[in-house]
């Protein structure tokens, strides 16, 4: 990742959590929002720059309007991506990355209607779809090959136990990492996140989450 996304990626980190209490306190909108379990579509084995690489041959643009994606386990997305038949498209497919301290890469995926042509629909999750994102994702990442990967890329989709561990460890990991450095990352972001039971749109589409120090 260049100076430019790293610059964005830690501006989108700092002001959409303070957007997020802004939103939520005001219209019941949000910033912040969880990347859930039933979004996780594989783990690649390679850096972040190289899947980025990838997702750019394949047709994914960088999205970073988005909402700043956060994992149960407090680990916050280093990149959003978006792929859409054209500019104008109805629909889209938003893949989350969330970099692990293994060096690899967590994909996450969600099928939803296009911000840039259905902006209410899409902000309030309508017709939010993983199961067929996560379809898709594997299906492309699964299908890519070039001339640094070949033999495609490399990748496999860890169990939900595995997955469950490496967490837990990751927020025990950054939850020690916090209280030596006073680090900005927060252990649990969607600590006594409530969820509004309508079972329409996406899950705890509007989080409450914790003071960052």
């Amino acid at each position: 990742m260049g100076f430019r996304e790293d610059f964005v990626n830690a501006v989108r980190r700092r002001v959409l959590p303070r957007l997020h209490y802004l939103f939520e306190g005001t219209f019941g909108g949000y910033a912040v929002s969880p990347t859930t379990e039933g979004e996780y579509a594989l783990t690649a084995h390679c850096s972040e720059e190289e899947l980025e690489a990838a997702l750019r041959d394949i047709g994914f643009s960088r999205n970073p309007v988005a909402a700043l994606k956060v994992r149960v386990d407090g680990n916050t997305s280093e990149g959003s991506w978006v792929w859409r038949r054209s500019l104008l498209a109805d629909w889209q497919l938003h893949v989350v990355l969330h970099a692990t301290d293994e060096g690899h890469v967590d994909v996450y995926a969600h099928w939803e209607l296009s911000w840039v042509r259905h902006p209410y629909a899409h902000y309030a999750a309508r017709a939010y779809d993983a199961e067929r994102g996560v379809r898709l994702a594997r299906t492309w990442l699964g299908a890519y090959e070039s001339g640094l990967f070949p033999d495609g890329l490399p990748y496999d989709v860890e169990a939900a136990h595995r997955r469950e561990r490496r967490e837990r460890h990751y927020r025990l990991l950054h939850r020690v990492a916090d209280t030596l450095s006073d680090s900005a990352l927060p252990a649990d972001p969607f600590e006594d996140a409530e969820d509004d039971g309508n079972g329409e749109g996406r899950p705890d589409v509007s989080p409450r989450i914790l003071p960052w120090r």
